[in-house]
């Protein structure tokens, strides 16, 4: 049973889907992945559920599929819980969760077609996206 759970697991992290990539980073950025902590560089992909933290002096940009750019600034941890682009089967899915840190947000393909499918929850609340642009801060 156990042999059976971990291949599964390994599985998944395997298989899991590249839905972003990381297109400009300053300092130390990593991403918790499943139980891995996994340093981040400039071309790196971003997958479903990645936890990203970044330190002292770092920040990154990050961009979707579908175009969606986010932005952390120093000491900034950003959970990537679900995240669905099928434009062919008109599915779409932007749910992230803001920890701690600075994020600025531009809504992509997924913000025009389906805004009521973007979700970006901070500890106090939700933003709502109804524009295409916002920025946050989370103490």
């Amino acid at each position: 049973m156990k042999i059976v759970m971990i291949v599964l697991l390994v599985g998944s992290v395997l298989f899991a889907q590249d839905i972003a990539i990381v297109k400009k980073m300053t300092g130390e950025v990593s991403a918790k992945r499943v139980d891995q902590i996994i340093p981040l560089a400039i071309g790196q992909k971003i997958h479903e559920g990645d936890l990203i933290v970044t330190k002292n002096n770092s920040d990154i940009g990050i961009i979707f599929e579908d175009g969606t750019i986010v932005a952390l600034g120093e000491n900034s941890v950003l959970s990537v819980d679900k995240y669905l682009f099928k434009p062919a089967t008109h599915e779409f899915l932007v749910d992230m969760d803001m920890k701690k840190g600075i994020a600025s947000f531009e809504s992509g393909k997924i913000g025009k077609l389906s805004p009521e499918s973007v979700k970006f929850r901070v500890p106090e609340g939700t933003v709502g996206i109804r524009g295409t642009k916002f920025y946050v801060e989370v103490k």
